[in-house]
């Protein structure tokens, strides 16, 4: 096989991940981006747990700026809502609504659909040495 660059391969493949389930989510007439569906999963993950903007930005690797502004996207659109800390004014909870739970749970439908798509084809042991070499890569990365 010729040589190819791991980066430009990894960052395809996540355009194109991207790209499919913005799809699948417009087909579905969802306003939700793929981004923004992983935030929402995550924050239901927590449960009870405060989560502040920086968890975020830590949980996936994404600048301040592009937290603030898919967070506000969010609130905008009535997924979520930030309420000041009462320590910290400058600090703002991120708290799911009504509507934010409910998205939420069609898009865990959405993406097990997509996540099955994706493991077509593929065994248990190819999957698995796939996600070790996933983690390695981050690892090396960090």
């Amino acid at each position: 096989m010729k040589s190819k660059h791991v980066g430009f391969e990894v960052r395809t493949l996540s355009n194109l991940i991207h790209r499919k389930i913005n799809q699948m989510v417009a087909e579905e007439e969802e306003t939700l981006t793929a981004s923004q569906a992983w935030v929402l999963g995550f924050l239901v993950r927590q449960g009870e747990r405060e989560v502040v903007q920086r968890d975020i930005e830590k949980e996936f690797s994404i600048r301040r700026s592009t937290a603030s502004h898919m967070l506000t996207l969010m609130e905008n659109n009535g997924y979520i809502q930030r309420i000041s800390v009462p320590q910290d004014a400058r600090m703002k909870r991120i708290v799911l609504t009504g509507k934010g739970i409910q998205a939420q749970k069609r898009m865990t439908d959405r993406m097990d659909r997509f996540e099955a798509m994706l493991k077509e084809n593929i065994t248990d042991e190819e999957l698995e040495h796939f996600l070790c070499m996933l983690m390695r890569f981050e690892e090396n990365i960090r």
